[in-house]
């Protein structure tokens, strides 16, 4: 590793970051529980292999609780559905997320002026901005 600050990094943290956030909770939690930044814990997954898979399995379980949550919420009623929506959205995005497909078809009418002079220019190779 260069020169610098020694890493606080510890081999017991990639422990503690599956059991911190199987309960839904995020990385973010996780660095304010042991006293760094969020910027911290993703140089350490570039460093250290071991915490990035950690860091792996930790979402995983963190996502498979929101799903497990709103699951609850939509049999039993109560809860927050929009902190769910919000929580498996952001922590399960892979699997959770908006899709959204837009297909657009355009015609082009060449008794049109304006796709007339279009065509003539795609035509010739010049830019709008050549004079004639």
């Amino acid at each position: 590793m260069a020169g610098g600050r020694p890493s606080k990094y510890k081999a017991s943290y990639a422990d503690q970051v599956i059991e911190h956030m199987t309960e839904g909770a995020s990385l973010t939690s996780f660095a304010a529980e042991i006293g760094v930044s969020r910027a911290t814990l993703n140089v350490w997954m570039e460093e250290y292999p071991e915490f990035l898979e950690a860091a792996g399995i930790g979402k995983a379980k963190c996502a498979a609780w929101w799903e497990k949550t709103g699951r609850k919420t939509a049999a039993d009623g109560g809860g927050n559905a929009t902190l769910v929506v919000f929580g498996l959205k952001n922590m399960g995005a892979e699997d959770w997320r908006d899709k959204q497909e837009i297909e657009q078809k355009t015609t082009l009418d060449a008794s049109d002026p304006l796709a007339a002079l279009l065509a003539d220019i795609a035509a010739s190779g010049r830019k709008i901005t050549d004079k004639t």
